[in-house]
């Protein structure tokens, strides 16, 4: 307001507004520079590792998933009910690609969302663990309406490390999203979680709410690398 207040008013006066007019075009800037603020705090605390955008994804080089199901889950009527998404399929495809461009969407929404490899995750779960700090990790993780958990199941797992993921599954179950992105199948999380009752209830609270996409296509990087050799 105090930027443009001015400049609002020679505006006002050449247009003969009424000072309710004024007043409301003032509010409108103040409210919008708000929500641009917001925005680019959104964008980022998400700390997405790389840019990627939504409009630069090859859609007709994969199966499974297409423009009108990414413009269903940008929409964020997902997260009003605390639904997850998977997104499977071989390596290269373009998964997290989706997951970034996803994020950045919803967050210009002004939906708040954390991207974070499951490995990464993990590790942070169990530093807190250590550090008797668990509490205020859940706390933290709670702020975030939507956390995509990349590449599920490329890393091994300790026992310990696989029960606070689990954990963090249980945490948010019916209350908060999460996005998955894995090229393992559901029966292949026992590689995950290391044992089969925690892998069953892991897989049972994730399908539970969930939309699940198989995407099938050949990988860009290796199609890119062969372009390179010509």
């Amino acid at each position: 307001m105090k930027e443009e207040f001015s400049h609002l008013a020679t505006i006002a006066t050449k247009e003969k507004s009424s000072h309710e007019q004024y007043l409301s075009m003032l509010t409108n800037v103040e409210l919008e520079r708000r929500k641009e603020l917001k925005r680019k705090r959104f964008l980022k605390d998400a700390k997405l590792p790389v840019d990627k955008d939504l409009g630069s994804y090859d859609y007709s080089n994969v199966k499974g998933i297409g423009i009108r199901d990414i413009n269903k889950i940008i929409s964020g009527k997902f997260l009003e009910k605390a639904e997850n998404i998977v997104l499977y399929g071989d390596i290269g495809v373009g998964k997290t690609h989706l997951a970034i461009g996803i994020i950045k969407k919803l967050c210009e929404k002004g939906i708040r969302c954390y991207f974070t490899s499951t490995s990464a995750l993990i590790e942070r779960l169990e530093e807190a663990r250590k550090g008797l700090l668990l509490t205020n990790m859940w706390k933290r993780l709670d702020r975030y309406q939507l956390i995509v958990c990349d590449e599920l199941g490329y890393i091994p797992q300790t026992k310990e490390g696989a029960d606070l993921f689990f954990q963090f599954i249980s945490q948010r179950y019916e209350r908060k999203s999460i996005l998955i992105t894995t090229n393992l199948t559901y029966s292949q999380w026992f590689n995950v979680f290391l044992d089969e009752i925690t892998t069953s209830a892991a897989v049972d609270r994730i399908i539970h709410h969930c939309k699940t996409f198989n995407i099938q296509g050949a990988s860009w990087r290796q199609s890119q690398a062969k372009n390179n050799k010509k």
